[in-house]
């Protein structure tokens, strides 16, 4: 039997995304402060509250969300990128993957027209079999090109760049793991920053 893990409504993400996009990136991408008290007092600047240390720095938002600050894992390193997990669903059996995916891209659908009313439509929209489907980006997100389109992630992607060179490469994706012992999909919001050497579809930016 399939799992929610995670389920955001649609709205609650629209929510969570206009307050990502009010923080201060330039402060947030200069790196996570090593000390317990410092490292408090630079999430208070974004109203966020540390959670954990595991591959970067784990956040509580302003609005109860969960956010993942990625990071090389050296103290004071870059961030270079963050991420929210809108739903995620865990599937017991292969056997329930195709029921599991019929659900994650009405999911998709439903979180993508929210994201676009906020964003406007985005640059690049499409599944994992479209041939003119961004570049992945640094080796270990996704692997190369080959096993991305053999494991057919992401499913389906969304991507906003902007011309302005302060912006960051902003995704949506929807991750589907079927045919597998224990499948399930993912639906993520990222924020791609300038120590990324590889934001999807182009070489990132600098501040």
């Amino acid at each position: 039997m399939a799992s929610v893990i995670t389920d955001h409504p649609p709205q609650e993400l629209a929510a969570e995304l206009g307050a990502l996009l009010s923080v201060d990136w330039r402060a947030v991408w200069a790196g996570i402060p090593e000390g317990d008290s410092e490292r408090a007092e630079w999430c208070a600047r974004f109203g966020w509250q540390p959670l954990w240390l595991q591959s970067g720095l784990w956040v509580r938002t302003q609005r109860s969300g969960r956010l993942h600050l990625t990071s090389s894992g050296v103290p004071g390193a870059p961030v270079t990128g963050a991420s929210f997990t809108a739903w995620r669903v865990r599937a017991d059996s292969t056997s329930e993957g195709t029921d599991v995916t019929a659900v994650a891209l009405d999911r998709y659908a439903a979180h993508l027209a929210q994201v676009t009313t906020a964003l406007g439509p985005p640059g690049w929209e499409g599944a994992w079999d479209s041939p003119d489907f961004p570049a992945p980006p640094a080796p270990g997100r996704w692997g190369d090109a080959e096993e991305r389109l053999e494991r057919r992630a992401p499913y389906r992607l969304a991507q906003w760049r902007y011309s302005n060179p302060l912006a960051p490469v902003i995704v949506l994706d929807l991750h589907c793991r079927t045919g597998r012992v224990s499948g399930g999909g993912t639906i993520d919001l990222a924020f791609h920053g300038p120590a990324d050497p590889h934001p999807i579809g182009g070489p990132g930016w600098r501040l």
